[in-house]
């Protein structure tokens, strides 16, 4: 009985953690995770937002998300010569003496009236290529040309406003909650005639 009780010795609290840790216990280590239900809805969850994504990245590389927009004509035939005309009119208003270093506010509003008045021929010649008719092409075309000569209408305002009072602000004509030039741009953007977007000279 003596020689039992001496082979049993006294184990200390940190032996007892030893073999109670999951982490260090032989019998736990080579056991395979459980895949729980939580675990799987993890995972379903990540794989569904990294698909959306995917989607969202390459709809918009490709260009597709532009094509599908409701002012995307169904016929371009008319607008890569529109957008030559819009880039030759570019650099005659470039050509003219910048109206942000003019050195009165009147000079700047002759500028400002200048500029406008190519803009205004601009459109003139645009007008000649659109599609007529009652087509959908038509439509949004002739709803195009209409705010973009609200856009210049603004210009004209400025310019007489900055002859009148020198810090004068340029105002911009609000439509449907955003500035009139938003819907310009973007119709020419997504219509492949970027230089007929407006202009910042100002």
């Amino acid at each position: 009985m003596a020689a039992t009780e001496a082979e049993e010795t006294p184990r200390s609290m940190t032996d007892l953690d030893h073999e109670l840790d999951p982490d260090t216990d032989p019998d736990t280590t080579d056991r395979p995770r459980r895949f729980t239900l939580g675990r799987l809805l993890a995972a379903l969850v990540a794989v569904g937002l990294a698909g959306m994504w995917g989607y969202v990245w390459i709809y918009h590389l490709s260009g597709q998300g532009e094509r599908d927009m409701p002012d995307r004509l169904d016929d371009l035939a008319w607008t890569r010569e529109a957008d030559q005309i819009c880039a030759a009119y570019a650099e005659r208003i470039a050509d003219l003496p910048g109206a942000h270093n003019a050195a009165t506010a009147d000079e700047r509003a002759d500028v400002i009236d200048q500029a406008t008045d190519e803009i205004a021929a601009m459109l003139v010649e645009i007008e000649a290529l659109v599609p007529t008719g009652d087509s959908r092409d038509a439509r949004i075309t002739a709803d195009w040309l209409a705010d973009y000569r609200i856009w210049l209408g603004d210009r004209y305002r400025f310019a007489d406003a900055l002859r009148d009072d020198p810090g004068a602000r340029f105002l911009v004509t609000e439509k449907a909650g955003r500035y009139v030039n938003a819907p310009v741009d973007r119709f020419a953007r997504v219509n492949e005639m970027e230089a007929c977007m407006t202009f910042g000279d100002v």
